[in-house]
C-alpha cells in the first residue's frame, strides 16, 4: 500500500502538477470520511475485506480516532470477548455504557466500556491490583501462555479483593480480561494501521484515478485487479 500511495503522489505530481505530502494533510476531512461510510472501500488499506466491510458499515465512522478502534475491534482478542456488539451498540445509543466500575470509567470512556486496547487490559490491572503498569504487561503477554491463565486470576483475584473491589466486579473484569488475553492490539498499533487506512481513502476519494492506477500497478490488495477496473468505471475513471 506505501507502494501504491506513493505511485499515485507521482501520478498526481505528473498528471496536476500538484505536490502532496500525505503525512500533512489534515485528518479530518468530511468528504473522505463520508466515502469510508458508504463501505465502497474497495482497495483502501485494512477496511476492504468483506468483514470489515460490514463493520464499517455498522460503525459509521467520523473520526480518525473511530479508524484505530475499529481496526483494532477487528481482531481475535475483542471478536473472542463478544465486544463488537456492545461496542456498536453503545455507540449508537442503543445501549448504555457499562464500565463495571466507576475506577474503570476513565481507561474506558473513549469505548462506552469495552475493552479493546492493550492499554486497557494494562491499566485495568494496574488500578485494580496496584502493580506497575511494566508488571500488567508482563502478566498480559503471559495470559497466552499454557497453564499461566490460572495463576494470573489467582494474582488478580487475591490484589483486587485486597484493595476493596467486590467479587462480582472481579469475576466480570476477569472474564473480560481471561477472554481478552494478548490477541489484541496495543493503541499505538492501532493508530499505525489507521494512518495508511485513512491516507490511502483520501486519495481514493479527491484522486481515484491517480489511486485506481497505484493499486493496479502495485497490487497490494485481496481482490483481482478486474474487480479494481470495475473499481474505476464506478468511480467515473475513463
Amino acid at each position: 500500500m506505501q507502494s501504491t500511495m506513493a505511485y499515485a503522489v507521482s501520478e498526481i505530481k505528473r498528471v496536476r502538477g500538484v505536490s502532496l505530502d500525505l503525512d500533512g494533510i489534515a485528518k479530518d476531512d468530511a468528504a473522505t470520511f463520508k466515502a469510508i461510510r458508504t463501505t465502497n472501500t474497495l482497495g483502501i488499506f485494512q477496511i476492504e475485506s468483506p468483514g470489515q466491510r460490514e463493520l464499517t458499515g455498522k460503525h459509521q465512522p467520523t473520526e480518525f480516532n473511530d479508524l484505530t478502534i475499529q481496526i483494532s475491534l477487528f481482531r481475535p482478542g475483542p471478536m473472542k470477548g463478544n465486544m463488537i456488539l456492545p461496542y456498536l451498540d453503545r455507540r449508537h445509543g442503543f445501549e448504555r455504557p457499562e464500565y463495571i466500575h466507576k475506577d474503570l470509567e476513565p481507561i474506558l470512556r473513549e469505548t462506552y466500556g469495552v475493552v479493546i486496547f492493550h492499554e486497557h487490559v494494562l491499566r485495568i490491572l494496574h488500578v485494580m491490583t496496584g502493580c506497575t503498569l511494566a508488571r500488567a504487561d508482563e502478566l498480559r503477554r503471559s495470559l497466552e501462555k499454557p497453564g499461566m491463565a490460572r495463576e494470573i486470576e489467582n494474582f488478580f483475584r487475591v490484589s483486587a479483593a485486597k484493595k476493596g473491589y467486590s467479587k462480582q466486579v472481579i469475576d466480570k473484569v476477569w472474564s473480560i480480561l481471561a477472554g481478552f488475553g494478548s490477541f489484541g492490539f496495543c493503541k499505538a498499533h492501532g493508530a499505525a494501521f489507521a494512518l495508511p487506512t485513512y491516507q490511502s481513502a483520501w486519495l481514493k476519494t479527491h484522486y481515484p484515478a491517480a489511486f485506481i492506477a497505484g493499486v493496479l500497478t502495485h497490487d497490494p490488495g485481496m481482490y483481482p485487479k478486474r474487480l479494481m477496473i470495475d473499481e474505476a468505471r464506478q468511480l467515473g475513471v475513463g
